[in-house]
C-alpha cells in the first residue's frame, strides 16, 4: 500500500459499494462531516444519510449512505450501513420511479407500519438522485 493511504471499504445488506485504497474519506455524521486519513486514529462514529467522498490516487468516488457506522483503526476504516450505493450504479430512471410509487403510497395513507417503511423509501431515493444528479452535473463542468 502506497504511503499516506489506507484500506476503506463499504458495505450494505445489498453488498460492498466500495472496497480499495484511499487517501482521504469525507463522511456524513449526525454532528458535521468528518474526513478520515492515513493513521487515524481508532474511533467509532454514527453516520448520518449522506454521501461519502472517497479520494483515491487516481479518481474521487462518492457513495450515498443511509445511515450506518464508521470504524477506523490499523490504518484501515469500514463503514456498515443499512443502504450504500456507489455514484456510478445508480440508475436516475429507476429510482426517479420508485420516488414516484413511494410519493403515491404516501398520498394514499397507506397504514401507519407501512407508512415509515414507505417514508423511508422515500428518502433513499431522495438521497440517490440528489447525489447521482451532483456527480453527473460535476463531470458536465
Amino acid at each position: 500500500m502506497a504511503e499516506h493511504e489506507f484500506a476503506f471499504r463499504v458495505l450494505s445488506p445489498l453488498g460492498t459499494a466500495f472496497e480499495g485504497k484511499a487517501r482521504s474519506v469525507s463522511l456524513p455524521t449526525p454532528d458535521g462531516e468528518i474526513t478520515i486519513l492515513a493513521d487515524h486514529m481508532p474511533m467509532v462514529s454514527l453516520l448520518a444519510d449522506g454521501e461519502i467522498r472517497i479520494t483515491t490516487s487516481d479518481r474521487d468516488v462518492w457513495v450515498a449512505v443511509s445511515g450506518g457506522f464508521l470504524e477506523t483503526g490499523s490504518n484501515a476504516a469500514s463503514v456498515l450501513s443499512d443502504f450504500a450505493a456507489e455514484s456510478e450504479s445508480i440508475e436516475i430512471a429507476r429510482v426517479e420511479a420508485a420516488k414516484a410509487r413511494a410519493e403515491q403510497l404516501l398520498a394514499e395513507k397507506k397504514e401507519r407500519g407501512d407508512l415509515a417503511m414507505v417514508e423511508r423509501d422515500l428518502q433513499r431515493a431522495i438521497l440517490q438522485l440528489k447525489v447521482a444528479q451532483k456527480i453527473r452535473t460535476r463531470r458536465r463542468h
